[in-house]
């Protein structure tokens, strides 16, 4: 929250008060000039849960092991696989996780190949204004 708080003060307010003036009201200065403003640190901040919450399973291994309702995704994975010997259960687990993943896997392969392509352009300008 803290991320988001500090990406939303540096939106410049002379744009807000511009989107305004031209008559756009709340929702369409969110949609039209917040989000995309944001979208790179909505991205970080996305990719940084999700391996939060991924990394989860050593700490509910450790400290009750999936007991008292602590259970995690992975750990369920790790119980089914080795302690009850249910291959195709963990095997679906496993699956699950996948697919859970690949959407930000996605997305940190868009952001990073717009990245690289801004710096390629920018090199090439530099390059034929030198």
């Amino acid at each position: 929250m803290f991320i988001l708080s500090a990406a939303y003060k540096g939106i410049p307010e002379e744009l807000l008060d511009a989107g305004r003036v031209d008559g756009a009201n709340e929702w369409q200065v969110f949609v039209n000039i917040i989000l995309p403003y944001m979208k790179s640190t909505i991205d970080v901040v996305a990719t940084t849960m999700v391996v939060n919450v991924l990394k989860i399973f050593d700490i509910v291994y450790v400290m009750t092991n999936g007991n008292y309702g602590t259970e995690a995704l992975a750990n369920r994975m790790y119980k089914e696989m080795f302690q009850y010997r249910n291959y195709g259960r963990a095997s679906a687990i496993a699956v699950v996780l996948f697919l859970l993943i690949v959407p930000v896997i996605i997305m940190n392969l868009r952001r990073m190949k717009a990245r690289k392509k801004i710096k390629i352009t920018s090199m090439f300008c530099f390059i034929i204004n030198n």
